[in-house]
């Protein structure tokens, strides 16, 4: 028999067809987890807290006198953990991408959707931050449903104006702490503390994330991770019978009964239900929405506590122990092959990155005519174009080889330049042949030392005359 509410209709529970924070006729239905408390609960909290500080310290920290994470976009350049990179090395954020990905496909195959309930930062802000406001100014579950059904008294306009507002500076400050990645966060406080008229760009883009975060914490929430998000599509694909994820034990539960001397385990309390997120039905096996948050496991675990049943009941396990009782097989081809692939990048990543130029030298030949004639000579022109890509600064010399032919000459306004970190700057070389030793179009090589280190680069360019 279907529950049914006080009316004496049918309760409407969470089923694998339908979608349970959309109603029926395709209105949101707004979902109020039940407040839930646990070992699970309590590990989850200090990870929370754990990232949160480690995403407000960040932009703070500084690593050989720049932030451990800056991204300068009009730079063209980035810091990371003492590491300068500039558009040049743009090619290694496919590595950073692909070993991302493959640690997340690692960590999935093993133990399902850990990352989704412990560390996505829409979890960590949506759960661990954000409800919890709602909790402390709106009140308990049934609480809020009752008030939001209700009429708008005072006591309702009162609770949801001073909880907008908070989510407004929540939303806010989150929004200059993301920022503070990609303008240095000295240089963003100056900015804060200026006119919005002197830095339009940045306002807007505060502006902006403020807007998207508000809308997500206020309103969107779960639907960020149901709609937006594509992970929980792909997990299908990544796990398998020995992949550890939150499950009921059906085994042991069914069949459902009100009393614990009937039947299974499972008295049917619906807690499961009232605590998640998402609204899903964990009975039901895993489903694409759940974030394995762990509330379940706590929220039954404390039922069967109290009915004096053994607890896990709903817990972390893998889908072969919930059938058959068997331990679970960590260690499997899927899971090699992903660390394997993941491992291969980290390592091509690691020789590229070791392998990095200090500088970076190009000689370019100058736009126009390929030569000049100036009397009895014949001139080229050449623009060296020089990038400095370390945190400190450096002294570069540039010199031609004269043994390249006979009679060749060099002149070098510039031939010995200081580069600030990540500066760049344009040299040029010009190099003459008397016109009665010029019969062909011969290679020229020029040279760029760091005066410091000792290391140079060769730059082979072609002079050409009539």
């Amino acid at each position: 028999m279907p529950a049914t509410g006080k009316s004496g209709e049918a309760k409407r529970r969470p089923d694998l067809d339908t979608v349970y924070s959309i109603n029926t006729d395709g209105s949101r239905n707004h979902l109020h987890p039940a407040d839930v408390s646990g070992p699970w609960q309590m590990r989850l909290k200090l990870v929370w807290a754990a990232l949160i500080a480690i995403y407000v310290a960040l932009p703070w920290i500084t690593i050989g006198g720049h932030p451990a994470i800056l991204i300068d976009l009009p730079g063209r350049h980035a810091y990371l953990f003492g590491l300068t990179f500039t558009n040049q090395d743009f090619f290694l954020m496919f590595f950073v991408v692909t070993g991302a990905g493959f640690a997340l496909f690692v960590t999935t195959a093993l133990l399902g959707r850990i990352w989704c309930g412990f560390a996505c930062p829409q979890t960590v802000f949506m759960e661990g931050v954000i409800r919890q406001i709602e909790r402390l100014i709106e009140g308990p579950r049934m609480t809020r449903i009752r008030r939001n059904q209700g009429p708008w008294n005072f006591d309702k306009v009162w609770r949801k104006t001073v909880r907008n507002l908070i989510f407004l500076a929540v939303a806010y400050l989150a929004a200059h702490i993301l920022l503070a990645y990609f303008i240095p966060v000295r240089e963003l406080l100056a900015v804060v503390t200026s006119s919005p008229a002197e830095h339009k760009l940045a306002f807007g883009w505060i502006m902006f994330l403020t807007a998207i975060l508000f809308v997500d914490f206020a309103w969107f929430r779960e639907q960020t991770c149901l709609i937006l998000c594509p992970y929980g599509r792909l997990q299908s694909t990544l796990i398998d019978d020995d992949t550890i994820i939150v499950g009921y034990d059906a085994k042991r539960g069914e069949p459902r009964s009100k009393t614990s001397e009937e039947g299974g385990d499972c008295v049917d309390c619906f807690r499961c239900v009232e605590v998640c997120p998402t609204g899903i039905d964990i009975r039901n096996g895993l489903q694409m929405e759940c974030l394995g948050c762990t509330r379940c496991i706590d929220a039954c675990d404390d039922i069967m506590r109290k009915i004096s049943k053994p607890e896990g009941l709903v817990r972390y396990d893998s889908q072969r122990s919930f059938d058959g009782g068997q331990r679970a097989k960590l260690l499997r081809p899927r899971s090699y092959l992903f660390a394997a692939l993941g491992l291969v990048g980290l390592i091509v990543a690691s020789v590229l990155v070791a392998g990095r130029d200090p500088f970076q030298a190009n000689a370019l030949r100058t736009q126009g005519m390929p030569f000049v004639i100036e009397g009895e000579k014949v001139r080229n022109l050449f623009t060296i174009h020089l990038q400095n890509k370390q945190s400190r600064a450096v002294t570069l010399e540039i010199s031609g080889d004269e043994q390249a032919a006979p009679g060749i000459e060099f002149l070098i306004p510039q031939p010995s330049v200081t580069l600030q970190p990540m500066e760049d700057l344009e040299v040029p070389v010009f190099a003459y042949v008397s016109r009665s030793q010029f019969d062909g179009a011969f290679p020229l090589l020029l040279t760029v030392r760091d005066s410091e280190t000792g290391e140079s680069k060769d730059l082979k360019v072609t002079f050409r005359g009539p």
